[in-house]
Order: C-alpha cells, then structure tokens, then sequence
C-alpha cells in the first residue's frame, strides 16, 4: 500500500466518517494536520477560530445542533490546548461531544522539560489534567496506534452518554508515515432497552397514580424521544416540565396543552406547585441539579419522598443519584419510553385526561402564573421578560437560540417556548459564559438553512466578540442579540439580595461612578459585521426581524435592557442555597 503520513492518515478517517468541519487555530504543534487538511477542501472544511475555548463551544453547538456528527477542535502544543479546558467541560457536563486533537512535543522528548511541555509530576503531564474533563483521552505514542484511537474516539464522543474525547497527537506522528489501513468509523451498537420487568413495575405505578408528572431531561433530545414522550404524557395526562440543564427545552412541544414549564429556581409557579403535589414522577433522561430540585429542599420543588420516583435514565449512576426511585429503568429515553407505553397500554386504557382534575389543576396553575408573568412584562416593557416574548413571536418555529450563564440563560430557561427539539441551546450544566455565540456558530454550520441567533449578556459579549470575524470569513448569517444592562447584573442582584445591598465588582462604572460600556456598533464595525440597536419594543421586535434576514451575514443587535434592581431579572419561584451575609 501507499505510505502516508499520520496526518494524512487521519483527515482521511474524518472524510470516510463523514466528519464536515475542523475548527482551529494553527501553531508549531498542529502545522502539519492542519497543512493536510487543504488537501481536503471543501469535503473538511477549516473554520479559523480565534481563541480554542470558543471553538470548543463552536463545535459543542455544532453537535447539540444536529445529534448525529461531532466536529473537530484542534490545537497547538501548551496554552492553546489548555485554553479548551473550559469547553471540553461544558460539553461534558451537558452530555454534548466534539473530538479534540491537540498537539503535543516529540515523544523522544517526552519529560525534558521543552518549549510548552508540563512535566514537574509526569511527563507530558497536559493530558492527565484534561481527563477529568473528557468522556476519554488518548495519547499517541505509536502511529501504529491511530486506527484503533480514532475509532475508539469516535465511538466514545458519539456512543451512549455522549461526552467529548481528546486525541494527544505529538508531532512527529503527524509527519510520520504508514502503509497501514485507514479504518471505517464505528458501527452504531444500536438503542438500550431496558429490562421487561423494570418496565412492568414503572408501568404500575404510572397507571395508577393520580396526579403524575412527567420530568423531560436532555436525554429526550438526544435519543429523539419527543413522540413517544408525547404519546406517554397523554396516556397518563401526565403535566410534562423540562429541567434547566443542557438542551431539555424542545424535548416536549412547548405549544401543548400538557407543558407546564421548569421547576426550580427560576422555573414557573406551575411546575414547582405540580412537582410537590405529584404521586408519581417519571423523570427521563433528566439529571436532580440544584437549579432543578431548588437545591433539594423539601417542601419548595420535590419532596421525594413520599412522591415516588420512576426514572428512565441511559447513565445507571444517575438513577438513583439524588434521590430513591420506586422503579428504575436503564435505557435510552426512546427505547424506555417506547417499552413503558407497550406495557401501559397492556394495563388498560385511561379515560380522556383532560376532564381530569389534575388536568384541570394544572391549566388553572398554568393560567395564574402567565398571568403573573404578563403582569411583569407591563411592569418592564425593556425587561428581559418581554425581550423572550417579542424575539418569540419573531423567530421561525424552527429557528435555533443559543443562551450563554447570567440572567439570558435564567430567563429565556424559564419563559422562552421551543417547539422542537434541538432549537434552544444552553450551557446550563456548567453555566458558562460565552458560550451563545460560538455555539451559535457552530450551529449555523450544522443547520445552514436555518435562523440562528445568539442572546448574550453585554459582559459575556465582551469574551467572544472576536468571533464576529469568524462569523465574517465564513460569510455566516449568523445573529447574537447583546442584552446590554451595563454590567454582570445577575451576580449584582444576587449581591444586593444576599449582602445587605453592597456590591462591588459587578456595575461597569469607573471609579466615580460613571458607567463605562464599550460602543458595540463599532466592534461589530470593526470585525466587518452589520448592526441594530434597539431600546424600545417597536425597535426590537423592528431588529430582530432584520438581523435574521439571509444574505446579511453576521450582525449584533444591541438591546438596552432593564438594570434597575429588582426589575432587571424575572420572578423566582423557588430556592437557590447561596451564601449569605451574616446578620
């Protein structure tokens, strides 16, 4: 056979794994991967990121975007593979992949000491640091070993639980060469089905529970479970709220009459006084986080129990984690749906829930609290509130939002309404600033055909905004709304809730008090992007409906927002342990 080099060797697996884009920035460390990949145009394509964390959230939104395909991150050798250390975690914690092949030195040279190695405890030591931030990791000693790491790599990022993995590749491999095969991608092992008699036990409960409630996870969109979900809740008449973590949103069709929203924190009356009423709750594919449970304390969200909990869950160290379930199901949330069905319906058939009075509790709770929030929307016409409710009636069903931590991620959590799976993309495991935009990039990538728009904080804008000359070299109609309240607001009002008033750090004032805010038209100016700016409703609604006009290619919309405390924010309806200044 040909000999080719270990770069070669890989961009030639990406193309038979139908693997589209790379995102990267070249260095000494990864120059030869990179030069190879020129070769592979427009097959692989190349995205030129400017900082590797955002590449990271580029590809992490790229997969949360379509579910099927990872895309690659590559790095140099030393900061530029540590700079991914925050991305990889956020993919991570909210069950989202990407495959990073960082640089690495020579392996004759490994715990030498050289240019950008970490090695005062181990040699090359940069990889035993990031495995705790990864599904899996691979260091390449051999090019003999790259057929069974990129596939074993491939199958990890994308298998079960998904998670991102790194590939450690020294350089030398990468100009290498080898006459060995070039490896098809793994075959898919195919969907978990949970034990039979795991699915009759669930079933009983289910089938004669009284007030059920159904917890819909991001496992829902990741195994594609939104009909089956549907057809469960209706059977049971069974309220369905999503959780606040990761991709949930749109795992239930927010238009129907069975959604009652997000418990917790800042979820909805709704759900919170539904939660704490329920019998039963089936949870799928849905992780207890503190934002979810409000912190675990009783008589707020959950009281489990005496509710008893059936969990459906393709983790098995997350059934059971946080509280006792009274029936647990191992398995992916369509195959475990689908079996619950087959197994509730062999019980009988329940009678139209919507004359039920649990049904009639839930729409009465449900009309009280929209009601609660239309008032807040008068209170504050340039809340973020009413921003959710203008970009909604806006935005194409089908169009795809991104929202980065601070009160976006909070409040478009709690009101924004996703109809479909897929289309509202958060960092709401690991919370991470920054994360809207790029990810809304790598989304674009994914879904070219379809509207996707960022919402950012000013402060979190300040992070990414580079990435406009991304969004520009890639000609990406690609919009990020700036919701500009001069400062790290979410964490000043939590300052001015828990430390008597005092705040610091958290208003973008000087030190006489006068606000300071960078002029957003001119970065978007600067990077070549289009802007808006609206500071009323009429303006909003006005720039919003430009921005996500095709053929414009990237464009800010700068959104003045309410900061005033405590208007700036949404109403919480549950409970968040947090410090506290002591009295």
């Amino acid at each position: 056979m040909t000999e080719i080099t270990g770069s070669k060797f890989i961009s030639e697996y990406l193309k038979k794994a139908r693997i589209k884009h790379v995102f990267g920035i070249p260095g000494h460390g990864n120059a030869a991967f990179i030069d190879e990949l020129i070769d592979y145009s427009p097959e692989i394509e190349y995205i030129p990121i400017k900082h590797e964390q955002w590449g990271g959230h580029m590809a992490d939104g790229y997969f949360r975007a379509n579910r099927r395909v990872p895309a690659v991150v590559t790095t140099s050798v030393g900061p530029g593979a540590t700079n991914l250390a925050t991305a990889l975690a956020t993919a991570y914690v909210d069950s989202s992949t990407f495959i990073a092949i960082t640089g690495e030195i020579q392996t004759y040279l490994f715990g030498m000491g050289i240019f950008q190695e970490i090695e005062r405890q181990n040699a090359v030591d940069y990889i035993n640091a990031m495995r705790h931030l990864c599904k899996r990791t691979f260091l390449v000693t051999s090019i003999e070993q790259l057929p069974r790491f990129l596939t074993n790599a491939h199958r990890e990022a994308v298998g079960g639980r998904p998670g991102p993995v790194l590939i450690d590749l020294p350089m030398e491999i990468q100009v290498e060469k080898t006459s060995l095969e070039v490896p098809s991608p793994p075959v898919e092992l195919g969907r978990l089905y949970p034990d039979p008699d795991s699915s009759t036990r669930a079933a009983q409960l289910l089938f004669s529970a009284e007030r059920p409630l159904i917890l819909a996870g991001g496992g829902i969109v990741m195994s594609d479970a939104q009909d089956e979900l549907v057809k469960v809740a209706e059977f049971l008449g069974a309220p369905v709220a999503s959780t606040f973590r990761g991709d949930a949103k749109g795992g239930f069709p927010e238009d129907h009459d069975l959604y009652v929203f997000s418990p917790g924190n800042v979820g909805s009356l709704v759900a919170n006084k539904l939660a704490l009423e329920a019998d039963v709750i089936l949870a799928v594919g849905a992780t207890f986080s503190d934002e979810t449970t409000s912190s675990f304390k009783r008589d707020v969200t959950f009281n489990i129990p005496p509710t008893r909990l059936v969990q459906i869950d393709i983790d098995p160290r997350e059934i059971g984690k946080n509280y006792p379930v009274a029936a647990g199901m191992h398995s992916d949330a369509k195959s475990g749906l689908q079996a619950l069905l087959i197994a509730l319906m062999e019980l009988g058939k329940k009678p139209d829930y919507r004359a039920s009075a649990h049904y009639k509790r839930a729409r009465e709770l449900k009309e009280q609290w929209l009601s609660e929030i239309d008032e807040l929307r008068k209170q504050t016409p340039m809340g973020i509130p009413n921003v959710v409710k203008i970009a909604r009636e806006v935005l194409p069903r089908s169009g795809i939002i991104t929202v980065s931590a601070g009160l976006p991620q909070e409040i478009f959590s709690q009101l924004w309404m996703a109809y479909e799976p897929r289309t509202f993309l958060s960092s709401g495991g690991y919370s991470t600033m920054g994360f809207a935009f790029p990810a809304a990039i790598g989304a674009k990538l994914a879904k070219p055909n379809k509207a996707c728009v960022a919402f950012e904080g000013d402060g979190s804008f300040l992070m990414n905004n580079q990435e406009l000359l991304t969004a520009v070299q890639m000609k990406l109609d690609v919009a990020v709304v700036v919701l500009n309240n001069y400062g790290w607001i979410s964490i000043r009002d939590l300052q001015m809730r828990n430390f008597g008033g005092r705040v610091i750090g958290t208003d973008f004032k000087d030190k006489a008090g006068v606000v300071r805010t960078p002029n957003f038209e001119k970065i978007a100016q600067a990077f070549g992007a289009g802007y808006f700016r609206a500071e009323d409703p009429i303006e909003l609604k006005k720039s919003i409906s430009n921005a996500v006009k095709p053929g414009n290619g990237p464009e800010v919309v700068e959104v003045i927002v309410e900061n005033k405390f405590p208007y700036a924010g949404s109403k919480s309806y549950g409970f968040w342990d947090l410090p506290r200044r002591a009295t």
